[in-house]
This record gives C-alpha cells, structure tokens and sequence, in this order.
C-alpha cells in the first residue's frame, strides 16, 4: 500500500527535526535490529549533552560524551493507536487515575524508601534531579506500571510500542503526529510526543532555511540507554538506508570484455561477489542481531 502524502510530509519533518536537535546523521526507512520493523526516521547524535538535544531531550544522568540514537514512529491518525473491540473512554478514565496513583507512589513512597534511585546531579536544582523509577522493587507501584502497560494494549497502541521499549532498541523512542491527535497520557509508555502544526501538513510544508520547522516537544521521551553494540548496529542500519539507491540507474559499459580487462576467462569459476555491509556467508541483511526470545530480558 503506498504511503500517503501527509506521512511522507511527516517524515520529512521528522528528519528535519533530528538535524535541528544535533543529529549528524539522519535517514528514513531505518530497519530495527532485531524484528522485521523499520523506523520511519531515525537519528545519530554524537554526544548526549549536545546544547541542541539538552534543550530537548533533558541532561543525561551518564555517559555525557557518549553516542545517542534517536528514533521517530510518525503516526497520521488515531486509527493508528486506538481498536475498534474496546471502550477508549473508560480505559482512559482508568488510565487517568492509575498514572495519579503512579505519581503519588514516586513522591510518597519511591523517593523516601528507595533514595538510591535518584541520578543526583543530573540537573542544576536537587528537587528538579531524574529518578529511575522503573528500578523500584516496590510491590505496590510496580502492579500499577503492569496494569497501565496493559490498558496501552488494550487500547490498541499497537504490541510493537511495547516491545521496542521494553528491548531499548535506541536511546530515546519518539512519536510524531499532527497537534490533538494524541493527547499526553495516551503516548505509549516509554516513548515521547512530538507535536506538528497541522497546518503546515495541509498546506505542504518545505525546508526553508532560517525558517522554524512546525513541531514542538510536547512529552520527553524516556532515557532507554540502550546497549553500545545496539547503538553500532543501528548506526550500521542507517547507512544502508542512506545509500538506497545510490549507484543504480548507471548506462552499462557498451563493451564489457574492453571496459573489464580482468574478467575471467569463459567458464571459470567467478570469485565470490564483494557485498558492503555483508556478514558471513548469509545473504545481506539490514537486520543482524538476533531476536530476544520470549520472556527474556534484554540487555
């Protein structure tokens, strides 16, 4: 099925703004390391406290000078997030009060029996410092994160969300819709939202240079700190992605005995074909590693 002129438009945005936060390399169509999933826009930011991606995204709590990879789910419509077999309204009442137990859980209960969970110096102001709260080993919030991931499935927000989150298959998850598509606690957890002018989609939106581009943060996604050798093999992805097509579309020498002296003679046997991004004797693949199995945590 072919895309639609106003995903195509949001995904332009979305490369434009992963340049705009830092990003030295940018691609669409990046494939996930381990599923049969692409990225509709992924990112590579050299350093964590870029100025551009702090703005944005927070200071990180570690590895300051350390590689980060940003990826975009761009979404059009709430078709999207939302199934036709339950009741969004009461799941998001639901939904609503659980994420009020949450927060009241991290203030009362995280914060003053698990202290060690705080990244102190992670900001300027001690009260505004990051906490992992998903490290708590308290019973009581912990039951509360599993039912508000399942509500999330119930409500359609596609498995897929889960997943990737629950794998860390980059640094930080983001969505990008049109502003009102979704409001801030229906963004899958783990993931960030940001927000498109919905004029700019209507009208056709171009990059102009000096010219804002129409999105702005609306929810940070979470740090994931995903594994160094993820971070390489999705640098490795966005290459291939980037070079799609690059070398196609060349006129074939006229007389390829004359324009290739070294080809082997007639029924030799040809040495094996050099593949760039080729490992071992599969056959080339934009996804290397290996699938999770069920149940299993990841790294």
């Amino acid at each position: 099925m072919p895309e639609s002129k106003r995903h195509l438009q949001l995904k332009d945005i979305a490369l434009a703004w992963l340049r705009a936060i830092g990003c030295r390399a940018v691609a669409t169509e990046v494939s996930c390391p381990f599923h049969r999933y692409r990225f509709d826009a992924l990112g590579w930011l050299d350093h964590a406290d870029d100025p551009r991606a702090v703005e944005v995204l927070g200071k990180p709590a570690a590895e300051a000078r350390a590689p980060r990879v940003i990826a975009v789910e761009c979404k059009q419509s709430r078709a999207d997030f939302a199934s036709d077999d339950v009741d969004p309204k009461e799941l998001i009442r639901r939904k609503e009060y659980l994420l009020e137990r949450r927060r009241v859980i991290e203030e009362l209960r995280v914060k003053v029996r698990e202290p060690h969970l705080r990244n102190a110096g992670s900001t300027l102001f001690e009260s505004l410092d990051t906490w992992e709260f998903g490290a708590s080993r308290i019973a009581a919030y912990r039951a509360v994160v599993t039912e508000l991931a399942t509500i999330d499935e119930r409500l359609g927000i596609d498995t897929k969300f889960a997943m990737l989150a629950r794998w860390r298959v980059a640094d930080h998850l983001v969505v990008m819709a049109p502003h009102g598509l979704l409001r801030p606690r229906e963004v899958p957890g783990g993931w960030g939202l940001v927000e498109v002018d919905p004029k700019a989609l209507r009208k056709g939106w171009e990059p102009v240079v000096g010219e804002p581009i129409p999105c702005a943060m609306r929810v940070p996604p979470v740090a994931l700190n995903t594994p160094e050798r993820r971070r390489l093999t999705l640098l490795r992805n966005l290459a291939v992605a980037a070079s799609r097509g690059v070398g196609y579309g060349l006129t074939p020498p006229r007389d390829p005995e004359r324009q290739n002296p070294h080809r082997p003679a007639e029924g030799a046997p040809s040495a094996p074909e050099a593949c760039l991004f080729s490992f071992g004797d599969g056959a080339p693949t934009d996804t290397i590693d290996t699938p999770p199995s069920p149940g299993s945590s990841v790294g």
